[in-house]
């Protein structure tokens, strides 16, 4: 549910973006201030949100100019870093207030915009007196689980004793290494009093209202599902809507598949937001979703988050204790259901479409023009969009749906989905009517839906070992209940079942070594985000300890797996039990264009994003 639900928010936050597209287009932004104003920009990250409205002026080739002026690609320009507390290990109790951030720009050091972030124990961004669960550490106080966050491009060169001494003590030298960027580099500062005065995303949960450097976006205060004007700031159309509706209606029998009834978002779906925290960087929406039906109580009611940036809009959906047992209690209600999730767009001629799953060249798109052509009925058949779903406006920016979903056609998890039928939906035909919409006709409508449960997934979630999860509040928590031995015979049913599906698989002529189970086990995990251990060695663990037990792929005994791994941990000097949550980080970019490479190196670089070093600084460092 929650799944589906987030790849849905993130279809319909489709704009922005600033302008190089397949199509160039003219700005009257005059040479020389163009010029100018770039040696400002490199030297300071505010100057671009000190000039309001300049996006509106300045063309496509100019913005590519800024963009490689800078070392940046058009991906790592839109980048927001993000640090762990872990990885900086700063063991002093700091107040939020006491720490900066700071980078050699110019010839000398100065404050970058920056933020720390705090979680809850779930992996919920942590707002006093809206969370469920209990914060992860002590609130306001920099720990191993908040989050430090800020621009790839606002990091500079290396600072050096030339730069000018600096006011406050440097604790950390956060290095940067991109695969096509020189490295660089940002300094986490105590009691440095500058700040930057840049601010590049902001939340107005009353007025329901989104603004960043490029974008604007206007919704319901109630429902953040109804969008009332989504557009660009920039490029030939600027601040021209181009949305139009977003629709989910979910028909299924409640308890017996013959009592059906239907919900939709109109009459029984809310998504309602219900706090901010918000920063110069990142803006974070705490929402309630909820599903009723008539008079009866809310059978369905989750909270998540949606995280704002410059130029991207990520849900970050978890994978945690509470959100499991909370999806459970909403599957028991289900039989047969069949879901339908649309988004209409408006304004969109001319526009080009394509997904991963379908794409082989530059031509395999669908042009915007009221027409199903024949490439456009391939996306309309498609089972799954892959790895990413492409959008070009044509009109100055581009979208791209980066989808981190652990189901991959023909991967391991996808084998479990038996029962389940899915379908992507695609229509650019101007006569389509729809009783939801605001604008006549799908130009284009996209979205998908799906028809009955997968099965092999229900039994295994009715069959997980019988534990007292209440008081567990992580991950590592749980795998290290689950492995003590004496929890072994509790496994039999989950094992049979895995087994049962894994057999069908090797006859098929897949996972044909524990090697090759372990590999694609791995795939399908690594497109989630875990907290709390270094992914290498969760990785390693995971690996090594399927390996070591599986003697055949058909079968597998999950508990002497977890003790293995537990015993493995010990040898490597890994503490499970910091293991937390994982999250599917799926993410809407809003490039002002994907690159020279098209999508797929565009993807490329959403997956070998920059990496960071952290090391502590001493004077002798300079």
């Amino acid at each position: 549910m929650h799944g589906w639900r987030a790849v849905a928010l993130l279809v319909v936050i489709t704009v922005c973006g600033t302008s190089q597209a397949r199509e160039e287009w003219q700005g009257n932004l005059s040479e020389n201030f163009f010029q100018a104003f770039i040696e400002i920009y490199k030297k300071d990250p505010g100057a671009l949100t000190r000039y309001p409205g300049g996006l509106q002026n300045i063309g496509s080739d100019q913005l590519h100019r800024a963009i490689m002026a800078l070392d940046t690609t058009h991906f790592t320009y839109m980048y927001p870093v993000s640090v762990r507390g872990y990885d900086i290990r700063v063991d002093e109790n700091i107040p939020h207030e006491r720490l900066s951030l700071m980078a050699v720009k110019g010839d000398k050091m100065i404050p970058i915009p920056f933020q720390i972030d705090e979680y809850d124990r779930s992996g919920l961004i942590w707002i006093e007196g809206y969370n469920k669960a209990k914060p992860e550490g002590e609130p306001g106080v920099f720990d191993d689980f908040d989050e430090l966050v800020f621009m790839f491009r606002d990091a500079g060169i290396k600072y050096q004793p030339e730069h000018g001494d600096v006011e406050g003590r440097i604790l950390r030298e956060i290095r940067l290494d991109s695969p096509r960027n020189d490295p660089r580099y940002a300094y986490l500062m105590l009691d440095n009093p500058a700040r930057s005065e840049a601010d590049y995303v902001n939340v107005d949960l009353d007025k329901g209202r989104v603004d960043s450097t490029v974008l604007e976006l206007d919704f319901d205060p109630k429902d953040f599902t109804n969008f009332n004007h989504v557009a660009p700031k920039a490029g030939p159309r600027h601040g021209q809507n181009v949305f139009d509706n977003i629709y989910v209606k979910i028909s299924t029998g409640i308890l017996n598949q013959n009592l059906r009834v239907g919900l939709n978002s109109r009459d029984n779906i809310k998504v309602t937001p219900i706090a901010k925290r918000e920063g110069p960087v990142r803006a974070s929406m705490l929402v309630k979703a909820r599903i009723w039906y008539w008079h009866l109580p809310t059978f369905f009611s989750q909270q998540f988050a949606i995280n704002f940036h410059e130029q991207s809009v990520t849900i970050p959906s978890r994978f945690a204790i509470d959100s499991m047992r909370t999806l459970k209690y909403f599957i028991m209600f289900l039989r047969e259901p069949r879901i339908e999730v649309n988004i209409d767009f408006h304004n969109l001629n001319g526009a080009q479409v394509t997904y991963d799953s379908v794409y082989q060249s530059e031509q395999d798109m669908g042009f915007v023009d009221g027409k199903m052509s024949e490439f456009e009925n391939r996306l309309n058949s498609t089972r799954l969009p892959g790895d990413w779903l492409f959008m070009d406006s044509n009109q100055g920016w581009q979208m791209f749906f980066s989808n981190h979903l652990p189901v991959v056609e023909g991967g391991l998890f996808d084998a479990f989905l038996d029962g389940m039928e899915m379908n992507m939906v695609y229509a650019d035909n101007a006569d389509d009517l729809s009783e939801h919409e605001r604008f006549p006709g799908a130009m284009p409508r996209i979205g998908f839906d799906s028809t009955g449960l997968p099965r092999p997934a229900i039994k295994l979630m009715g069959a997980i070992p019988k534990l007292d999860y209440r008081n567990m509040s992580s991950l590592g928590e749980a795998l290290l209940a689950l492995a003590r031995p004496e929890n072994a015979d509790k496994f039999r049913d989950y094992d049979e079942l895995v087994g049962e599906v894994l057999t069908q698989a090797v006859a098929h002529g897949r996972f044909t070594s524990s090697e090759a189970l372990a590999d694609a086990f791995l795939a399908d995990l690594n497109r989630m985000r875990f907290t709390g251990i270094a992914r290498e060695d969760l990785n390693g663990l995971i690996r090594d300890a399927i390996i070591e037990v599986v003697e055949e792929p058909v079968f597998i005994d999950h508990s002497k797996v977890l003790q293995t791994m537990v015993r493995l941990a010990g040898e490597r000097d890994i503490d499970l039990g910091n293991l937390r949550y994982a999250t599917m980080d799926n993410t809407l970019w809003f490039p002002d264009w994907v690159g020279p490479g098209g999508p797929r190196d565009f993807y490329w670089q959403s997956v070998n994003t920059p990496r960071h070093t952290v090391r502590p600084w001493v004077d002798n460092g300079r």
